[in-house]
């Protein structure tokens, strides 16, 4: 079944079981470029805008029958009530004008008048396309190692880290001072490799806020700040068979990690049927970061340090794991270790 690009907008969540195949169609269709036919559709109006635009038509029907009546009655205009009416409809046109022009710019650009509420909006995820490019390039890289026409389960959550439905805190200390922590699993992926293994990969948004009131003379200033990092998951599922003597290679598996700049090993689970990484990543890692040799060399410098790449961070996570699991599998078969270096 296709994507309904349109249901998908309106909760930003994507879950299906599909094939590799279809489930990167379905990304491919969630492309700015494939959306732009749905983006360009107007939204409704506010509120606020369909009052000003109500506002401003009375306005100018009000400076209408200001000038009818200058016009119909005998007026001397000397006479103070023709002053006044003057007054009156060349102030309510000026003001019914100003009305339709805000009205405009509010169905045009957003109403002015509307403000934002805590969390600010310039706190907005700037993820949102790199988690569907995450997905696509994981689902691409770890094609030929899943299990062939054999389906995926994939949960794709688009929708902002800072909704109020994700907070997990929310608490006020020493007085001036707030607190919300927001989690946000946004992402996870179920597979079995094509060796039976089974593949379970997802990460977590982890966000903190803290607000900041100070009261001045004359004013009352408010200071925001935000924390955050993303939980990455990798765990493979095994046949304990297979695999004798896994739960005792814990220290194998610390030494096999190797993860690129900007993730930190967090957590490592060795059991009898099954591995586990966890990983934090910098906020500002991208999906796949380009090569040295693709990056114009001005632009480098200004750049400074490179992002982290998070799908390479997953296939390293993946590759130590499967290390790990070939030579425990090696260890059944004397003669016949393989080389995990």
């Amino acid at each position: 079944m296709p994507l309904d690009l349109e249901a998908f907008q309106k909760t930003q969540v994507y879950q299906r079981r599909a094939t590799v195949a279809e489930v990167l169609e379905d990304l491919r269709a969630m492309e700015p470029q494939a959306q732009s036919a749905l983006e360009a559709r107007p939204e409704p109006a506010s509120p606020q805008t369909n009052g000003m635009r109500s506002l401003g038509k009375g306005l100018l029907l009000a400076s209408g029958v200001c000038l009818g009546a200058l016009w119909l009655l005998p007026l001397d205009p000397r006479n103070g009530y023709y002053a006044l009416l003057v007054f009156l409809s060349g102030n309510m046109g000026l003001g019914g004008v100003l009305a339709l022009i805000v009205s405009w710019v509010g169905t045009k650009f957003g109403s002015p008048m509307e403000t934002s509420t805590w969390p600010e909006k310039r706190f907005v995820d700037p993820y949102e396309e790199q988690r569907r490019l995450l997905l696509a390039t994981l689902l691409q890289r770890f094609q030929l190692d899943l299990l062939d026409d054999t389906p995926v389960d994939v949960t794709l959550d688009l929708s902002f880290s800072l909704n109020p439905s994700k907070c997990v805190l929310a608490e006020e200390i020493h007085g001036k001072e707030t607190r919300e922590d927001f989690t946000n699993p946004w992402l996870s992926l179920q597979g079995r490799l094509a060796d039976g293994t089974q593949l379970r990969l997802s990460v977590v948004d982890l966000v903190r806020m803290l607000q900041h009131t100070k009261n001045l003379p004359r004013q009352v200033k408010t200071g925001r700040k935000r924390r955050a990092v993303s939980l990455m998951q990798v765990a493979l599922r095994v046949k304990p068979e297979r695999h004798p003597g896994l739960a005792g290679l814990e220290k194998r598996t610390r030494d096999a990690v190797r993860l690129p700049s900007g993730s930190t090993l967090k957590w490592v689970l060795v059991a009898e049927d099954r591995l586990e990484l966890r990983v934090l990543l910098d906020e500002d890692w991208v999906a796949q970061a380009p090569a040295p040799s693709e990056v114009p060399p001005g632009k480098a410098r200004k750049a400074g340090a490179p992002k982290t790449d998070a799908s390479r961070t997953a296939t390293m996570m993946l590759l130590s794991l499967c290390q790990v699991l070939n030579h425990s599998s090696s260890q059944a078969q004397p003669g016949n270790v393989r080389s995990t270096s």
